[in-house]
């Protein structure tokens, strides 16, 4: 075994998050005596009734650890809540684009059972304050019939591209039985999920940690909004995100 695979694995345990932060994909903005922030807020996927991404101050970025399929592959098996898929008779993982697909993947040949994902349809591009909007389509892979299939994320916050695509993979013929999560860091949702059309879905998280999040407008985060202190989509300036924890982590 690799040393830095090692590393983690003897030092982090089941210690999902723990393992996630030593390999450099947890943010947490840092902040000066006053509350005042040293660091950007960062956009998560949720959006306020105009459209606006909602914002904050924790971010998990499991790219980083998708990186390291041996990790992954340890708190597939070691953590306690995906042990509830076990008698489910799933017959193949589908995974939510893109955060969802090695985690899927690697689900599927765990159990021996297929893998297949959908594909986002970009309705708009990103722009330097919000996401880019897309729609799911399955065009690569295809919905089995009366499969038994498990939708699965790495991070589940309002559940929105689970709804999605769990509409699809039902309007195809199949039932989603199970939602399967690295981190469900949901307010609002915990152990059971009720789509739009009223089925209610077991959640399997390996981490269930609410974080708080904000509309933009909100007092708590609209200066740093104004004054450009804002990451819309986190991955793609992670340094950024780290270099203001490193540089301000010893105040």
């Amino acid at each position: 075994m690799k040393p830095l695979i090692k590393k983690i694995l003897d030092q982090h345990g089941n210690n999902l998050i723990g393992a996630l932060d030593d390999l450099g994909g947890y943010y947490v903005c840092p902040k000066d005596p006053n509350g005042k922030r040293l660091g950007p807020v960062v956009g998560y996927a949720g959006r306020d009734k105009l459209g606006r991404q909602k914002v904050g101050d924790l971010y998990a970025n499991f790219a980083v650890m998708e990186q390291y399929p041996t990790i992954l592959h340890h708190f597939a098996e070691s953590l306690e809540a995906f042990s509830q898929i076990d008698d489910l008779g799933i017959d193949s993982f589908c995974g939510a684009p893109m955060g969802g697909l090695a985690f899927a993947n690697l689900l599927a040949h765990i159990y021996e059972v297929r893998y297949f994902y959908p594909e986002k349809k970009v309705l708009a591009v990103g722009t330097p304050t919000e996401r880019e909007k897309s729609q799911l389509i399955f065009s690569r892979h295809e919905i089995v019939r009366r499969e038994r299939v498990a939708w699965v994320e790495d991070v589940a916050n309002n559940f929105s591209t689970g709804d999605d695509g769990i509409e699809l993979i039902q309007d195809g013929g199949a039932e989603v039985v199970v939602i399967v999560t690295l981190l469900n860091r949901s307010p609002f949702v915990g152990r059971v999920f009720k789509t739009r059309r009223g089925k209610e879905i077991p959640v399997a998280c390996g981490v269930l940690m609410p974080m708080p999040q904000y509309e933009q407008a909100d007092p708590a985060v609209a200066e740093d909004i104004k004054n450009g202190n804002f990451v819309p989509k986190p991955k793609n300036e992670w340094d950024r995100c780290v270099e203001a924890m490193e540089k301000y982590s010893s105040r």
